[in-house]
């Protein structure tokens, strides 16, 4: 894995979204969008769980993952209200070995923010920074092969199925979404989708 510094933004403002690094003082708003049974079916169909502890999970893997790696997921807060709906960003999926090396593109939003393109709109940001400061060979997106609403997220990316990997940990089997730099993926060219 990469490892050195980059200038990854911190924090992206879009037209609706302020994207923010993680930071622990979030455990309550990250409980809470875990809480949400509609987010916990997707993330961990079939099994139950503390929504507190995956909060804390979330949050600490994460807030490593930055120190590690100087990028990772961001927080996202909607600017009209200034609550925290979610998390969004890249990161590298270490859940699933084979693939510890890749940048993913992963999103989760509550479910009050579904269906409104948020997710949408913070995917291209998040995206747009992996591509212009990480410059990957490809960008991925690991989607339960069910969740229609994740795959939809990652097609208006211009992502396509490539392959299937499997998380140990929540014993599932994914979907592997990815964008290739070859296939002309820029900034200009995810903003316009």
């Amino acid at each position: 894995m990469d490892t050195a510094p980059n200038d990854y933004p911190e924090a992206v403002e879009t037209e609706r979204l302020h994207l923010r690094r993680l930071q622990p003082t979030d455990l309550d708003q990250m409980a809470a969008v875990w809480a949400d049974p509609d987010v916990w079916q997707s993330l961990r169909p079939g099994q139950s769980g503390d929504p507190t502890a995956a909060a804390a999970e979330t949050i600490e893997r994460h807030v490593r993952h930055w120190e590690e790696h100087d990028f990772g997921l961001w927080a996202v807060i909607e600017s009209a209200s200034g609550d925290l709906v979610g998390w969004i960003g890249a990161s590298h999926p270490t859940f699933v070995p084979e693939l510890a090396d890749e940048i993913e593109i992963g999103w989760t939003l509550r479910r009050s923010s579904w269906g409104r393109g948020l997710a949408t709109e913070a995917a291209r940001a998040a995206a747009n920074a992996a591509i212009s400061h990480l410059a990957p060979e490809r960008l991925i997106s690991l989607i339960l092969p069910d969740n229609t609403r994740s795959i939809a997220v990652a097609e208006r990316l211009g992502m396509h199925p490539a392959e299937t990997a499997f998380h140990r940990e929540a014993d599932l089997e994914l979907r592997v979404y990815e964008l290739r730099s070859s296939s002309g993926a820029s900034p200009q060219s995810i903003s316009s989708r």
